[in-house]
């Protein structure tokens, strides 16, 4: 074979290119495309996954900002009701306090009734009393000078100033 400057043989170097070039394709078709096929199967299940998970991120996001509402309205109507509750709680305390004193005030108009009937019924058992010991007394005074006709006059006279008194 030629040699080249003594190292270089051309008919190993073509050998080694044919070589090179069956042993380049064989791995191209057995190794290269599938390989290829793997790498390009991963990239799109890697795609799908980033794809999924901004999804998966957005859908997080508006869930949160869904929770987040729901729990403003939920501490709105807390608010409201506890609002509602107290405004309830004063109302009730009101119309005790109205009752109260309603019942105070009718048991203060009782009382003053009471206090005048009780003094009326005293008034007239003084009356009474007063009207019986001066009857006792006149009698005791006049017995001896005084007639049945003339008792009879003087009493209902009496009875007639002590009713006068009494009114």
């Amino acid at each position: 074979m030629f040699q080249v400057g003594g190292i270089f043989q051309v008919g190993t170097f073509i050998f080694s290119v044919i070589s090179f070039l069956i042993v380049f394709f064989i791995i191209q078709r057995f190794a290269f495309k599938p390989l290829t096929r793997m790498l390009e199967q991963r990239r799109i299940h890697i795609e799908t996954q980033i794809s999924e998970a901004e999804k998966s991120r957005e859908e997080a996001a508006r869930l949160l900002a869904e929770q987040q509402r729901l729990l403003e309205e939920a501490r709105k109507e807390a608010r409201n009701l506890l609002d509602q509750a107290r405004i309830r709680a004063d109302e009730q305390a009101r119309e005790i306090v109205q009752k109260a004193e309603e019942e105070a005030a009718r048991i203060l108009e009782e009382s003053r009734q009471a206090i005048v009937r009780e003094r009326d019924e005293a008034l007239a058992a003084v009356t009474k009393r007063v009207a019986e010991l001066s009857v006792e007394l006149t009698t005791r005074l006049l017995r001896d000078h005084v007639t049945p006709e003339v008792h009879k006059d003087l009493m209902a006279e009496a009875e007639n100033k002590l009713g006068e008194l009494v009114c």
